[in-house]
């Protein structure tokens, strides 16, 4: 399965993002922020086109949905343990306020980070930024 979408910003990209989200408006809207930032953003629906966007080797950042076709940080864990599919800088889950227990889950899976839904398009794009200043290119 092909991505939904790339989009790079015109300046050239700061990173690669792959943005594994099923819900279209909250694909489209922290898309839109990550490019105006600067990044290359590959946006997908399902863990199907995620594997295979991640397999190519040059994602720099993941932010993954949890609740997809399967568990987004079960997906992320295999991926992580897979030679060449992880991301570059690393990956965080986008997970429901009320799923106290995802947090926990995704920092022993290795997780950068965890986005917070609802979130603030600007939060999550300091987050992206934060990560890839963290590890050299």
């Amino acid at each position: 399965m092909s991505p939904l979408h790339v989009t790079e910003s015109r300046e050239g990209p700061r990173g690669h993002v792959l943005l594994v989200e099923d819900e279209p408006m909250i694909g489209r809207i922290l898309e839109h922020k990550l490019v105006r930032e600067g990044h290359r953003v590959t946006l997908v629906r399902d863990t199907h086109a995620a594997q295979a966007a991640l397999e190519s080797g040059d994602v720099d950042v993941a932010l993954v949905d949890v609740t997809l076709d399967r568990d987004g940080i079960e997906f992320m864990t295999e991926m992580a343990a897979t030679p060449g599919a992880a991301p570059r800088c690393g990956w965080m889950p986008m997970v429901e306020q009320r799923d106290v227990a995802a947090p926990h889950r995704a920092s022993a899976a290795g997780a950068a980070g965890v986005v917070v839904k609802p979130f603030k398009p600007t939060a999550v794009a300091a987050l992206v930024a934060d990560l890839l200043e963290r590890v050299p290119a």
